[in-house]
């Protein structure tokens, strides 16, 4: 009876050891699904052991239905916030004198903001008044670079129109093989009178003459239009000597105007660019 009573005892016992122990095997298949969701560390242990597998898929629906309130709120979330950054102002392209470069490296010239009254009655010393020549010194270079312009293209033009005519005069010669009007006239001269056929051999002559004539007087027209023609050349050639001395001198003022607007510094493309802009040139 003692080992009997002493074996049920033991079972009993084991039972009530073993028992909890059924319900945790299971939930431990459940852990990835429960982190994955956020709440598995946190509901899944403490539920688990306290409730027993009784309160387990109360607490899996829960935490199902808790995961996708929490996914909506991130969505709206993040489109609130999406939405206020599309309400900013567009600052990926900077200013043109970002973090102060340019405006650090023109100094003085940063007085290019002045008005235009204040730049057309400003002292020739003072640094409006620099810059005032500075602009007008390069107005004097884009006119004399635009004259320079002109004066290549009237050059051309009169040597296209030289080479026309000189052209025309050599096709009026190729075209007539005759004598010369005075060669006629030195035969006609030398006629006999008396001879029977001299009235016929005058016409003949006085025909061919008309011709030569005609031949002479088209080719001295083309003679004195190819004068012209070579004149005008000659002209625009010198026009446009003139015009590259006039830009050279233009821009030599130009760059001494500029360094004593700059206080003898040399700016930068950029730098250059962006004073230009503001000054409209």
């Amino acid at each position: 009876m003692m080992r009997k009573s002493t074996l049920v005892a033991a079972l009993g016992l084991s039972a009530l050891i073993l028992g909890p122990l059924a319900p945790v095997v299971p939930d431990l298949g459940s852990t990835p699904a429960f982190a994955k969701n956020g709440n598995g560390g946190g509901n899944g242990g403490g539920n688990g052991g306290g409730n027993g597998g009784g309160n387990k898929g109360g607490q899996k629906g829960g935490n199902g239905a808790g995961a996708g309130k929490s996914g909506k709120s991130t969505g709206a979330a993040n489109a609130s916030a999406s939405a206020k950054k599309s309400d900013l102002p567009d600052t990926t392209t900077p200013p043109p004198n970002a973090h102060g470069k340019l405006a650090s490296e023109l100094k003085g010239l940063n007085a290019v903001h002045a008005s235009a009254t204040a730049l057309e009655n400003a002292s020739p010393n003072s640094q409006v008044g620099r810059i005032a020549t500075y602009r007008d010194a390069a107005l004097e270079t884009i006119s004399a670079a635009d004259a320079l312009d002109a004066a290549s293209e009237t050059l051309g033009a009169a040597t296209d129109t030289l080479a026309a005519k000189e052209a025309e005069l050599q096709a009026l010669d190729e075209a007539y093989a005759g004598r010369t009007a005075a060669e006629i006239d030195a035969e006609i001269a030398a006629l006999d009178p008396s001879a029977a056929d001299y009235q016929q051999q005058v016409d003949a002559l006085t025909e061919e003459r008309l011709g030569a004539e005609s031949y002479e007087t088209e080719r001295a027209a083309l003679e004195a239009e190819v004068a012209d023609a070579s004149d005008a050349v000659t002209e625009a050639e010198t026009g446009l000597t003139d015009a590259e001395t006039a830009l050279t001198e233009a821009e030599t003022l130009e760059e001494e105007a500029l360094m004593s607007a700059s206080n003898g510094r040399v700016l930068s493309e950029p730098a250059l660019d962006y004073l230009r802009g503001e000054l409209g040139l």
